[in-house]
C-alpha cells in the first residue's frame, strides 16, 4: 500500500494539532497509511517543502501574510493538491486565484475533510504501489 505524504502548516498551534489529529484519524479509519508533518513556523514549512514531495498540503490562513506559505507551495509545485483552511471566508477569493482544491472553514472536522477529499476525487481507499 502506498503511503500518503501530507504536510500541514498553521500558525496556530491548537489548529495545527487539531488538523493533524483529524487527518490522522480519517486516514487510519480508512485503512490508508499516512505520514503527516505539521508546522507552525512558516519558514520551517517552506524549507521542508523545498526538500520533500507531498501528496497533499493544508495551509492555515489566519492573516494575509500566511498566504506566503501557500504561494511557496504553488511556486515550487503547481500541481500539488493544496487546501486552504481559515476561520472566515475572507480569503476564499485569493484561494480561488491560487487554484486551491478546497477552502475549508475551521474547525477542521472529519466529515468536512472526507467531503472535501471525495469531492476532489482523492480516494481514501488503500491502493497498492504500482511498479
Amino acid at each position: 500500500m502506498r503511503t500518503k505524504r501530507i504536510s500541514i502548516y498553521d500558525p496556530s498551534e491548537d489548529d495545527c494539532t487539531l488538523a493533524t489529529e483529524t487527518l490522522t484519524e480519517l486516514f487510519d479509519r480508512s485503512g490508508v497509511k499516512a505520514v503527516i508533518k505539521a508546522f507552525t513556523d512558516r519558514e520551517a514549512f517552506t524549507n521542508d517543502f523545498c526538500d520533500n514531495h507531498y501528496d497533499m498540503v493544508f495551509v492555515g490562513i489566519n492573516t494575509f501574510m500566511d498566504f506566503e506559505a501557500a504561494r511557496s507551495v504553488r511556486k515550487l509545485d503547481e500541481k500539488c493538491p493544496l487546501f486552504l483552511v481559515s476561520r472566515t471566508d475572507e480569503y476564499a477569493l485569493e484561494g480561488i486565484r491560487m487554484s486551491v482544491l478546497d477552502y475549508i472553514i475551521k474547525p477542521v472536522t472529519m466529515a468536512r475533510l472526507r467531503e472535501s477529499l471525495s469531492r476532489k476525487n482523492m480516494s481514501l481507499t488503500p491502493k497498492s504501489d504500482v511498479g
